[in-house]
C-alpha cells in the first residue's frame, strides 16, 4: 500500500513539472511573438515618421515650368536648371557625369545649404557646339513657403566663391515663381544675372529687385 501511494504521488510531481514546464514553454513563446510584434511595431512607427518627416520638408523645382510630374519637384536634386535652354544649370563638376552634381550638406524644413558649380554654356559657335564652364558656389535655399498646395523653397541664392562670370555679382539670388499648373508650373527667374545687370542693353527683370537679396 505504501509502495502504491508513493507511486501515485510521483506521478502527480511529474504530471505538475510538466504543466510548469508547458506553462513556462508557452509563456516564453507568447513573448517571442509579443516581442516579434512589439519589434514590427517600432519598425513600422519609425518608418512612418521618417516618411512624415520627409513628406514634411520643403521641395525644389529642379528646371522651370517643373511639377510634381516627372520628378520636377525634388528633395537634394542633384541639378538645378534655372535656364528654359539648359546653358544654365547648377550641378557638379563633370557635366557628363550623371554621378556628379550638388553635395547637399543641409536640408530642413527652414533652409538647404550646398556647395556646387554654376554650369554656364558659353554658346560658341552655338550653343548646340559650345562648351560649359563651371564656377564654383555656395549654394543656399531659404524662405520656404505654401505655393498651390505644395511647400517649396522660394528663394535660392549662389555664392561665387572663387572666380564668377563676366559681369555678374558676387551673389544673386533666385526667386521660386508658379505660373499655375495650365501656363507650366513652378521655376527659377530671373533666369540669369544678365538682366539684372544691363548686360547686352537688356532691361532689369520684374524680380530683379531680389538680386542682391541674402538668406
Amino acid at each position: 500500500m505504501q509502495e502504491r501511494a508513493e507511486l501515485t504521488q510521483a506521478k502527480a510531481v511529474d504530471r505538475r513539472s510538466e504543466g510548469s514546464t508547458a506553462v513556462a514553454l508557452s509563456a516564453r513563446r507568447f513573448m517571442r511573438i509579443a516581442g516579434g510584434w512589439a519589434t514590427a511595431a517600432v519598425v513600422a512607427l519609425l518608418i512612418a515618421v521618417g516618411a512624415s518627416a520627409a513628406g514634411s520638408l520643403p521641395v525644389a523645382p529642379v528646371s522651370l515650368n517643373a511639377s510634381e510630374a516627372y520628378n520636377g519637384l525634388q528633395v537634394t536634386p542633384t541639378t538645378i536648371i534655372y535656364t528654359g535652354d539648359g546653358t544654365g544649370f547648377l550641378g557638379g563638376a563633370n557635366v557628363r557625369d550623371r554621378h556628379s552634381g550638388i553635395d547637399w550638406s543641409k536640408w530642413t524644413a527652414d533652409v538647404a545649404l550646398g556647395t556646387g558649380f554654376n554650369q554656364l554654356n558659353n554658346c560658341e559657335p552655338s550653343c548646340a557646339g559650345g562648351q560649359f564652364h563651371g564656377y564654383p558656389v555656395k549654394i543656399e535655399l531659404w524662405r520656404p513657403r505654401t505655393l498651390a498646395g505644395t511647400l517649396v523653397f522660394t528663394r535660392m541664392t549662389i555664392f561665387y566663391r572663387r572666380g564668377r562670370p563676366p559681369g555678374q555679382p558676387h551673389h544673386y539670388t533666385f526667386t521660386d515663381t508658379y505660373e499655375g499648373a495650365g501656363a507650366g508650373g513652378y521655376g527659377w527667374g530671373p533666369p540669369s544675372g544678365q538682366a539684372c545687370t544691363h548686360a547686352y542693353g537688356l532691361k532689369p527683370a520684374a524680380d530683379c529687385k531680389n538680386i542682391h537679396s541674402l538668406p
